[in-house]
């Protein structure tokens, strides 16, 4: 793929770079948009006076770093006296060249000061903005944009709906929903949430009650001229042509029916209808007539089309008539079936909006008009009271510091008059309020008075639909510009990135997947067709493996298929697998690792539904409410206790009232469990009942993690990466109680559901892991709270057949894993390497390591490096092996050993024996 092709659109990008006039491009996949946005940029760096007076937005962190990076390496090129061969690479050097001679002519040293090249997101420029005028924007010290809000969203609905029993102006309106949603809080929680997320579509038509836009005519106004451009559009697909060989069909059809069948509407037609409200129903009729309920062309006719069989003829005439009526109407469907935009236009009927509101819905909207801005309030409360905030409200912030366009704040006066050129990437993914914040940063601009404002790129890429974006602002800027800037629509066609084969396939399927037209309202985005810069390669370049039964066991089979071919053909590639949504790679995974292939899946397979986060959420309920029956049991038959069905009957089946903490402090009572059950819970109940003792001294995260690794719970798990799980679940508990109170525990079952697991499969099993990890840990180790090891399996310990070297139940994985035997004290070694119940109780052992910032945080006192190399040994029994110093405990600052006991019965629980003062390890029991 040698660049010595011409570029077929070399005069489009020519023209982009036009410092004088401003543009909006569409970009299409691999066209180079990237490097034109650098090339401009440097161009623009040419004439202004000063480098701040050019800010390039995009809409990632890492396109804003990618866009940086590359107008650093050209202005390194641009040093070089040679130029660079590629015609492309030479326009660049080029700009780069007359960028540094204006750099030396005004002392700019870009190259030594790089962050006077203003290439930032959208949100830091909001945040920005909010932060200069802090009075103005409502914010004080500017709060933290997070990325999920939704949390904040229910904060907010939930205080709304606790309003309705204030008896405030709002609680009629709050008390009207929840009539009409059957009581259903829960349900008008998540409404009202998700109303706010989407606010800035809203916020400016509420917020004023007696704004004309939501009068009750307008609305319906509005309706009505949709329902009208839609019928408009069926009617221009309809040629008059088909007027005279349709419509008789379809009287013929309404005569066969009752009037209260939609295609009797059809009855008397003898033109196309209106395209007016009022002859809505005979479109539909028509739309009845022509398509199935699931929007296909029909295929056959019966009496129930009006269309009667031959059978229920009364004589020869009429039986010829039915024969030939459903004769002609098969043969008009079967020379219209190609057309696709009728087909949609028609099938599209059914999901136009009513163009008028019924008594009992306008009476629902008045409440909603009425609780809407209220919620917002509740959630301006939520933001103040957290400290965080989302997109929408910061960059609403940064367009309440502009001002209006009658009233323009400082602020808006000194950016009109520091700023001069504005450059957008990926403007097909900007949301309403950012377009408003475009249209406030450029007010005032005029065409020639030398501020441009230049935007890139691809409505088909649109893929920010999540975050409010609307890729009809692109359509709409393409064709009215933005305030008073008009822009000039340039399209880039050369891909520069595949391969002839492939963009003629793309440009093949995709007209046929992609709106044959652009409508604004709808954000409908037809396909721009590509040219390819390189030429075909051999061999074919899309192949389809078409599953057209759905097997996906089938599929995947074919897919390792694909795999172990491709890397026979290219050991060293990388290999992608692409799929529509997470539940299509459950089988491809499991081929996966039954055939030992390495692999990495990111935010794939859900958190909340692996067995140790399942484990871990019912014993944070258990913790948190003694009464929660159903969690209590949960944890009960966890693998660290495992209570067999027979026991926790026994235990729970007499008695429905009882708290099971309750039962289980009488377990010693309880002669019907059995000696395995009470074996089991004399291990399991003491390190509970401390917990709960401790429940409000100790942060929750403590609590959970300490309980779970007191019980053995990572000698439960299935492989390497459920301690990665189990830590991402720890560190959310952490999160949602980081203002001190305890975490509501829907929104954290809400949260676990969505959390993606990041999965990483390794070929040659656990020993490359451990030896990865393994390697004097406790050096440059992450500062975490707890940080676990898993011990690679060792040789000579293998737990005796059937054995379980703890009272619970078998874990969920063997072989099982070993501790490093290195570290085991050499006045143990003998005792543990003989036959019999300690050698057994040694087998399973997780290792961990207690950080620097736990002992501190714990202590509330500074440490020695001796102590920050504290290792502790961790056995699943509940017993503990420290390995430290002996001088250690001789520190003049350390007067007892509390502060070691402190920490053991945090993180290994009660029952645990404290090293004694002046020994480094411990007994072993």
């Amino acid at each position: 793929m040698t660049e010595t092709r011409p570029v077929e659109d070399a005069a489009t990008r020519a023209r982009a770079l036009d410092p004088q006039q401003s543009f909006i491009t569409q970009a299409p996949a691999g066209s180079g948009k990237t490097g034109l946005l650098t090339q401009r940029f440097l161009r623009l760096l040419a004439g202004v006076n000063n480098p701040e007076e050019i800010i390039a937005i995009t809409f990632t962190r890492k396109a804003a770093g990618e866009m940086q990076a590359r107008i650093l390496e050209a202005l390194e090129a641009g040093g070089s006296d040679q130029p660079p061969p590629a015609a492309h690479e030479r326009l660049t050097w080029d700009c780069a060249r007359a960028a540094l001679a204006r750099d030396r002519e005004l002392g700019w040293s870009l190259r030594a000061n790089p962050a006077r090249l203003r290439v930032q997101t959208i949100d830091s420029l909001c945040a920005a903005l909010a932060r200069q005028m802090p009075l103005l924007s409502r914010f004080g010290a500017v709060p933290q944009t997070v990325e999920d809000a939704r949390p904040l969203y229910i904060e907010a609905a939930r205080r709304t709906i606790a309003e309705l029993e204030t008896g405030e102006a709002w609680s009629a309106a709050v008390a009207h929903l929840v009539r009409h949603l059957d009581n259903r809080l829960e349900y008008l929680q998540a409404l009202i949430a998700t109303m706010l997320a989407r606010r800035e579509q809203w916020l400016r038509h509420v917020a004023d009650r007696s704004h004309p836009s939501i009068a009750r005519e307008n609305l319906e106004a509005t309706l009505a001229r949709v329902v009208e451009e839609a019928l408009a559009d069926l009617r221009a697909r309809l040629p008059a042509a088909w007027r005279d060989s349709l419509l008789p069909l379809a009287r013929y059809a309404a005569a066969n029916l009752p009037d209260a069948a939609p295609i009797a509407a059809c009855a008397g037609l003898r033109d196309w209808p209106a395209a007016s409200v009022d002859c809505r129903h005979q479109w539909q009729g028509l739309a009845e007539l022509l398509l199935t309920r699931e929007g296909s062309w029909r295929k056959r006719y019966t009496r129930e089309e009006g269309f009667p069989a031959q059978g229920e003829a009364v004589d020869a005439e009429q039986k010829a008539l039915f024969k030939d009526m459903k004769a002609r109407m098969l043969e008009w469907l079967a020379l219209v079936r190609e057309e696709e935009d009728l087909r949609e236009a028609l099938a599209g009927l059914a999901a136009l909006p009513p163009h008028q509101y019924r008594d009992e819905e306008w009476e629902i909207l008045q409440a909603l008009f009425d609780l809407l801005p209220l919620s917002v309030a509740q959630l301006n409360l939520v933001f103040q009271e957290r400290g965080q905030v989302d997109f929408t409200a910061m960059a609403r912030a940064a367009i309440e510091a502009l001002g209006t366009d009658e009233s323009p704040t400082d602020l808006a006066l000194a950016l009109d008059y520091r700023v001069h050129h504005l450059l957008v990437d990926e403007f097909q993914d900007t949301s309403l309020t950012q377009y408003a914040l475009l249209e406030r940063l450029t007010a005032g601009w005029q065409p020639g008075d030398g501020r441009t404002l230049f935007l890139v790129g691809d409505p088909m890429q649109s893929i920010y639909r999540f975050r409010e974006a609307e890729v009809g602002l692109f359509l709409k800027a393409r064709h009215q510009g933005i305030g008073q800037v008009p822009l000039e629509f340039l399209q880039l066609t050369v891909n520069f990135r595949s391969q002839a084969g492939v963009v003629d396939w793309v440009n093949q399927a995709f007209p046929h997947i992609l709106p044959q037209r652009d409508q604004v309202a709808d954000g409908a985005v037809s396909y721009a067709a590509s040219t390819a810069h390189h030429a075909v390669l051999s061999g074919a370049a899309v192949t389809l493996h078409p599953f057209l039964d759905k097997d996906a066991v089938l599929e995947a089979r074919q897919v390792l298929e694909l795999i172990e071919q491709a890397r026979v053909e290219q050991p060293q590639g990388s290999i992608a697998v692409l799929v529509r949504g997470r539940r299509h790679l459950v089988e491809i995974v499991a081929a996966l690792r039954t055939r030992g292939l390495p692999f990495r899946a990111l935010e794939i397979e859900p958190l909340g539904h692996r067995p140790v986060i399942q484990d871990l959420l019912a014993l944070t309920r258990a913790l948190e409410h003694p009464a929660d029956r159903i969690a209590w049991l949960a944890v009960l038959r966890a693998p660290w206790c495992g209570l067999a069905l027979a026991d926790l009957y026994a235990l729970a089946g007499h008695d429905l009232d009882t708290p099971l903490p309750l039962l289980l402090a009488r377990q010693a009572q309880q002669p019907r469990l059995s000696a395995d059950a009470q074996a089991r819970l004399q291990r399991f109940w003491p390190v509970l009942a401390t917990a709960l003792t401790e429940r409000q001294r100790v942060a929750l995260r403590g609590a959970v993690e300490g309980v779970w690794l007191s019980l053995g719970g990572p000698a439960c798990l299935e492989d390497a990466t459920d301690l990665e799980d189990a830590e991402v679940y720890f560190r959310l508990l952490e999160e949602l109680e980081e203002h001190g109170h305890a975490p509501d525990l829907a929104l954290l079952e809400e949260r676990v559901a969505r959390l993606p697991r990041a999965t990483a499969a390794c070929c040659n099993g656990y020993g490359r892991w451990w030896r990865e990890t393994s390697r004097r840990p406790w050096r440059g180790a992450a500062p975490s709270r707890l940080m676990r090891r898993a011990a690679r399996p060792h040789p000579g310990h293998r737990p005796a057949s059937g054995a379980c070297p703890w009272p619970g139940r078998a874990p969920r994985h063997r072989p099982a894993w070993s501790w490093p035997w290195r570290r085991v004290h050499p006045s143990r070694k003998k005792r543990w390497s003989s036959p019999g119940p300690e050698r057994r109780r040694a087998t399973w052992v997780r290792w961990c390591i207690v950080s620097c910032s736990t002992l501190s945080a714990h202590w509330k006192m500074p440490l020695t490096p001796p102590c920050r190399r504290a290792t502790a040994t961790w056995v699943a029994s509940g017993c503990a092996a420290w390995a430290c110093p002996a001088n250690t405990w001789k520190r003049p600052w350390i007067k007892s050993r509390r502060p070691w006991a402190r920490c053991w019965a945090m993180h290994a629980g009660a029952g645990s024996s404290i090293p004694p003062t002046g020994k480094h390890v411990m007994n072993m029991p």
